[in-house]
């Protein structure tokens, strides 16, 4: 049993399970502990870059601030002592300090405090250290612990992680510590020994706070993503009577230094080296062996020229805070947050030297500020010493942008192939000749997704689904940096579409003159009916009523069985404002559900909505740049199944050169415009089965193949889960320049077989699919199958009393040995776990009072 307080100003009260989960989980202290940390961040970028004044008018200006500083005045108002600063720097640091004071804080380390008054009278249980009563449990404070993530990881590992009796692991609201709450042992001492004692085992001695030691000391609570390890089941019942019975009554008289002599002695240096009166020998409390750094000219250069910038030594109260806010952040900067290299420069600044800092102080500082994402532009000041030094950020920053992200991707190949397919494919040349090169893998996706629109009541059968008809659906994406192209689309959708939008055009028309009759004639005078003409060609501004009457009527008859038609939406600027009513609400779920055109289903009881069951059949062809990709797709995100199911293709890289200026009235684009048009108005036509079944045969056999190379590497779920939709987009994409390659062979034949050539094309779009796939979600997938595996983990630590009881019992036993081991008062008291064990099929029952175990521990879930 232990306790919290809802607010640090009120009493506290026991804590349950269902209490701190649902603290943890609340938006209003998740968004406290966000800002806390954004606070901090923006306040050291401010510090580094010497905006600080810039930063403090940002804050002076938020509501939240003002509404915070009127209620300090106010209190003042009636205080001797003024609690709030005068200046507007001070009293913004007071401000994000006390952004963490407003949550909730738990006291693991007590069971329970009795009555007391506090200084204003009133009666209640309140955090008062010489009224509370130990629980059992200690607390490991580790501050800006470095690789924080990765350290708890190892912990949890550990193969003696169970034995250390650890209940509760969680990132501080800094996000910069640790706390580790564990039960306390009688023969370690008391509870500072014992935080001393688990520190050095984890490993994090050198970051354990000493000022902690008081019993009654509270911990902010996380949020539940800052959650490593949690025992539900120990944290809220584990008490030791006996260890209260030892250390309780020290505690109430105020007795929480630490009682074994080794901890003594290191809190006697620390203090020593605080003060700075320690002359001899530090100790040395960072074990870890540091890697000589080696400096180039450049490097010594720059050490120069902040010697001769800082002195020899500066004010003893300024070193701490010079090191926290500038120094420590222009080595990172320098050294693009190499934290090792940045400590070694730091180490050889005079002042560094004459300071004599406490041990791991200035490694801590430089490792906190690597942490920090660098800014775009070097600070001024940190410049200027650069430059004098003569280092050319110039050359640096020049080396930096010939750096291409996309390299890894081949488009040179590609390209090649699709120039090698221009006499072949119909349409393919005019599509793509007359734009950059570095476009061509993504108009070969978009137009095919365009082409596929309009032959949209054609159909195959795939693999997966052999009974049912599979359509030609596709979200495809194009990505790219602005002016990168994106505007190329509006010619494809122009031409390409031409039969859809001529169909939507007429459709508009029928609406609108529908409209202004219905108006013209008032509220009490009959309404003419709706005309039965659909548009499909839909943009971000369009109501769902609007959009799913078309789905549930555009329909058409195909082979003895109706077919719903495709919407279809083309963008080269995605509308990112997509949650606002009467433009993108509620459409989310229909884009998951059109890649396979499944069952969606409206019934509204306004009379403008259309009621019906129906299928979504929806074409996307939309561009726009990496910063809307990240908001898509996500680490949150990354789960739902958008990504596998859209052709994400980059736009490539700009290759800085113009475009060739060209004729006025380019004969040879208008012949090109005008072939792709008369191609939509054919393939508008198309109707039936497409003959593709041996692509079908080519794509599952090139997916078993790469199936068996994500199995090799280490059964690799990231890499399968990319394969798995990839010979969706290798069909879909061919299948419309396959049918016009063979389009007079099908006019002569009623049908055709693909050959070599169209496998080809076929291998070419899954290549650019799975690679690009793999470049911009792999990572996402990879570590959310880690995570699982982590909580998976955790899971399996997760064991109750009763089950390390079923554990400990031998592979027969009596009644008697079952009431000794579960701690039974006596053998009829074990009688009802006893018929539940054996009802589970954990143990059989061999004779009377005799059981033999069927398995030898208990699942945990």
């Amino acid at each position: 049993m232990i306790v919290f307080q809802p607010n640090i100003n009120q009493p506290t009260e026991e804590l349950v399970a269902e209490a701190l989960k649902a603290m943890m989980e609340h938006p209003a202290n998740n968004e406290l502990v966000d800002n806390y940390r954004q606070m901090k961040r923006q306040m050291a970028e401010a510090e580094a870059r010497q905006a600080v004044e810039e930063f403090v008018n940002n804050v002076l200006a938020l509501d939240d601030y003002k509404s915070w500083l009127a209620k300090g005045l106010k209190k003042d108002e009636h205080r001797r002592k003024k609690q709030m600063p005068t200046s507007d720097l001070e009293r913004v640091k007071l401000y994000i300090s006390q952004l963490k004071t407003s949550l909730p804080a738990i006291i693991p380390t007590i069971a329970h405090f009795i009555e007391s008054i506090d200084r204003w009278g009133r009666t209640g249980l309140w955090r008062v250290q010489q009224y509370g009563y130990l629980s059992g449990l200690a607390v490991v404070d580790g501050d800006h612990v470095p690789n924080v993530g990765e350290r708890i990881q190892e912990w949890l590992q550990r193969e003696d992680f169970n034995d250390l009796g650890i209940v509760f692991i969680f990132i501080t609201p800094s996000g910069e510590g640790v706390k580790v709450i564990f039960k306390a042992r009688e023969d370690w001492g008391n509870l500072q020994d014992n935080a001393y004692q688990m520190a050095e085992i984890l490993g994090i001695l050198d970051y354990a706070d000493g000022q902690t030691k008081n019993a009654d000391h509270a911990h902010f609570i996380p949020k539940a993503d800052d959650v490593k390890y949690i025992d539900w089941q120990e944290l809220f019942t584990y008490e030791n009577p006996a260890y209260e019975q030892k250390y309780g009554e020290a505690y109430r008289r105020g007795e929480s230094e630490p009682t074994q002599p080794r901890w003594q002695e290191l809190e006697r240096k620390r203090k020593e080296a605080r003060k700075g009166e320690c002359t001899t020998e530090p100790t040395l409390l960072c074990t870890q062996v540091e890697t000589p750094v080696e400096f180039s000219a450049e490097d010594e250069a720059f050490i120069k020229v902040l010697n001769e910038h800082y002195g020899p030594s500066l004010p003893p109260h300024t070193k701490h805070d010079r090191m926290q806010t500038e120094t420590s952040h222009w080595l990172c900067y320098y050294n693009d947050n190499d934290a090792q290299k940045a400590i070694a420069m730091a180490k050889r600044l005079d002042w560094v030297k004459e300071w004599n800092p406490n041990p791991g102080e200035v490694e801590d500082l430089c490792q906190s500020a690597a942490k920090k994402k660098l800014l775009t532009h070097y600070p001024k000041a940190l410049k200027e010493l650069m430059d004098k030094a003569g280092i050319n950020l110039e050359q640096s920053a020049a080396s930096s942008k010939n750096v291409n992200p996309l390299a890894v991707l081949p488009f040179d190949r590609w390209c090649d192939q699709i120039e090698s397919f221009f006499d072949v494919y119909p349409c393919l040349r005019e599509v793509c000749e007359p734009h950059p090169r570095r476009l061509w893998p993504f108009l070969l996706f978009a137009s095919a997704a365009m082409m596929g629109t309009c032959m949209d009541l054609t159909y195959y059968y795939f693999y997966a689904n052999r009974g049912e008809r599979t359509r030609l659906n596709y979200i495809i994406w194009g990505i790219g940096d602005p002016t990168s192209g994106k505007h190329t689309l509006e010619r494809l959708m122009v031409y390409l579409l031409a039969p859809i939008i001529a169909e939507s055009e007429i459709a508009d028309e029928s609406t609108n003159t529908w409209k202004g009759e219905t108006d013209a004639k008032g509220a009490n005078k009959e309404k003419d009916l709706r005309p039965e003409i659909y548009n499909r060609m839909f943009g971000y501004r369009t109501s769902n009523s609007e959009f799913i009457r078309s789905l549930i009527n555009c329909k058409e008859e195909v082979d003895g069985e109706m077919m719903g038609r495709h919407m279809v939406t083309v963008s080269s600027e995605k509308d990112l404002e997509i949650g606002k009513s009467g433009s993108w609400i509620s459409k989310s779920n229909m884009i998951l559900l059109s890649f396979h055109g499944e069952y969606d289903d409206q019934h509204y009881s306004n009379k403008q909505s259309v009621s019906g069951r129906y299928r979504v059949f929806w074409n996307m062809v939309e561009t726009f740049t990496p910063p809307t990709l990240s908001k898509l797709v996500n680490e949150r995100s990354v789960n739902s199944g958008l990504d596998t199911r859209t052709g994400s293709i980059p736009m490539g890289e700009d290759d800085f050169r113009m475009i060739p200026l060209g004729e006025k009235n380019d004969p040879k684009t208008a012949e090109y415009n005008e072939t792709l048009k008369q191609w939509s108005y054919r393939l508008d036509q198309r109707r039936g089965e497409l003959p593709l079944w041996p692509l079908v045969e080519h794509v599952h056999q090139w997916c078993d193949d790469r199936r068996a190379i994500a199995e090799f590497n280490n059964r690799d779920k990231a890499d399968w889960l990319l394969i798995k939709r990839v010979p969706y987009y290798g069909i879909n994409v061919s299948a419309p320049y396959i049918d016009m390659r063979h389009w007079e062979e099908r006019e002569q034949t009623g049908t055709y077989t693909p050959d070599d050539v169209d496998l080809s094309l076929v291998d070419l779009v899954l290549d650019i699919q799975y690679r690009t796939q793999i470049f911009w979600y792999y990572e996402l997938h990879r570590q959310y199958y880690e995570n699982q595996l982590r909580d998976a983990a955790q899971l399996r630590r997760r064991t109750t009393k009763f089950q390390e009881c079923f554990r400990l019992l031998p592979d027969e036993f009596t009644t008697e040995q079952f009431a000794n081991t579960f701690g039974y008062a006596n053998n009829r008291a074990g009688q009802k776990p006893l018929q539940r064990l054996e009802a589970d099929k954990a143990i059989i029952r061999t004779m009377r009072g005799h059981y033999k175990k069927l398995i030898s521990e208990l699942p945990t879930i």
